[in-house]
């Protein structure tokens, strides 16, 4: 059975309510599991304890050797810096709730983050001050736009042209017609390729250039970002004492049943009455029903036996996943005290956005400094390797910031995209792809259920992990009566 993903959090309730089932009645390791639950980042975890708390025996398996999933604390890096999820905006709702049951606090970063002035802005190997920008023969933007630095244009070009206002329902099959790329829609506004490919394609949030990522799944990031700012209160950016991966660590030790780590899934057969997990060491597994929380850019390489149907299985195998490869620096000395600029960086080359660490005892002393490397240039890095990439990052930013020299060790070298368990980070709709997957990509296939951020609609990141928890649950709970 399908749940509405609109309506799910209604259904969750009463669902919940009418179980009728304590909590008690379950007992770890009494026999077969009745959900087996693919993933201990979290949406896997939440879908887990959502289970449990119906009274169903659940098993956990995660093919790494620690839980978070693409929630990832560096903790042998000074201060902690997330290779992962790196902020909980206001609206994360579930996720801040989710903190206070398990323990774990949240604290406002606000002022770590963005109270040392704004970034650096480095054009062509060359610092280019914000007020130089507008006039800059570098400054490919309409004569109406040329005051927005490179970051800025693209938002203000959605926002001022985009064809429908509820940006709420981006997913409806009214708005169809525009499953458009943004490519086309910026170009069919006036930008140049020039101006596309500084202000988009440079430090790319979502796919790997304006080409591959359709027009509706950027209003709905639009719309996820206009419910965070409109969340109300003082200003917030929060972070959990720790690190962000504090959270799933406290989930999984809630869990009344089972968790194994390093079961990495190979096979799933998915029938009407239930299913069966087969993992690499030869490890099989039946339930009741399971669900599958891996990012599709994994779960593709998973046999799943019948296959999905047609279109389902299209976007398990072609959905795109944003690659970043992020290189993090100790400096041995602060250099940006030496040229007088901030330490927060964007640029257009292999660096791409630099930003300070700030999370140690000292809210203004810099621990760490993180290269974000975004789209095409975190796959020219991956293809170096990790150590020729930190030493070429490393290069870069001494040519950008030559009192940098002799100073920036490199700590760890992370790509998204080559792990094996995540093959990326956040999921894209391409052009077409939201008007041919959005309604079809979760459902139930037989008794495998499916969660993870690329199945929520309403909510992004963090928050659309636990948003896909919560409806996954209660699909299953309805299925098995």
């Amino acid at each position: 059975m399908t749940v509405s993903r609109r309506d799910f959090m209604i259904a969750s309730s009463s669902v919940l309510a009418a179980t009728g089932v304590s909590r008690a009645a379950f007992a770890a390791g009494s026999g077969q599991p009745d959900v087996i639950v693919i993933g201990a980042g979290l949406s896997g975890l939440g879908t887990a304890l959502a289970l449990e708390e119906a009274g169903l025996r659940v098993l956990v398996l995660e093919g790494r050797e620690r839980v978070g999933g693409r929630l990832f604390t560096l903790d042998d890096v000074p201060g902690n810096p997330e290779a992962g999820g790196n902020t909980v905006a206001p609206a994360y709702g579930r996720v801040i709730a989710a903190g206070k049951k398990h323990g774990v606090e949240l604290y406002n970063i606000v002022a770590r983050a963005f109270g040392h002035g704004p970034q650096e802005l480095f054009i062509d190997g060359g610092h280019v001050p914000l007020a130089d920008w507008p006039k800059h023969p570098r400054n490919p933007f309409p004569e109406a736009l040329k005051a927005l630095p490179p970051w800025a244009f693209a938002d203000a070009m959605l926002k001022q042209h985009l064809p429908f206002k509820d940006l709420g329902r981006w997913f409806d099959p009214e708005f169809a017609q525009y499953d458009i790329s943004v490519y086309d829609f910026l170009a069919a506004h006036g930008a140049s390729d020039a101006a596309i490919q500084l202000a988009y394609d440079t430090n790319i949030s979502y796919g790997t250039t304006a080409h591959d990522v359709s027009l509706l799944m950027q209003a709905g990031v639009a719309q996820w970002q206009i419910v965070n700012r409109g969340a109300g209160g003082p200003p917030f950016i929060g972070a959990f004492k720790g690190g962000n991966q504090r959270l799933p660590e406290a989930m999984a030790r809630a869990l009344k049943g089972d968790l194994q780590k390093g079961k990495r899934v190979v096979a799933i057969g998915a029938r009407p009455d239930g299913a069966e997990v087969t993992c690499e060491d030869g490890t099989r597994l039946r339930a009741k029903a399971v669900v599958c929380s891996m990012p599709l850019a994994t779960l593709r390489h998973v046999a799943i036996d019948p296959l999905p149907p047609a279109v389902q299985n299209a976007a398990i195998r072609t959905i795109r996943y944003v690659p970043i490869t992020q290189v993090h620096i100790v400096p041995k000395k602060k250099y940006w005290e030496s040229d007088g600029l901030n330490p927060n960086m964007w640029t257009d080359g292999i660096a791409g956005t630099v930003y300070a660490q700030r999370f140690g005892p000292d809210p203004d002393e810099v621990m760490s400094v993180t290269a974000w490397a975004r789209g095409l240039d975190a796959q020219y890095l991956d293809l170096l390797g990790p150590e020729a990439a930190g030493r070429a990052v490393v290069a870069e930013l001494e040519r950008l910031r030559p009192a940098a020299k002799g100073a920036l060790k490199v700590a760890k070298v992370r790509s998204w995209a080559t792990d094996p368990f995540a093959a990326g980070v956040w999921s894209t709709f391409g052009p077409g792809e939201v008007k041919a997957f959005a309604s079809e990509i979760a459902k139930p296939h037989g008794r495998l259920f499916f969660c993870g951020e690329h199945t929520a609609l309403a909510s992004r990141g963090m928050e659309g992990a636990l948003e896909s928890a919560e409806r996954a649950a209660v699909e299953v709970q309805l299925a098995l009566g």
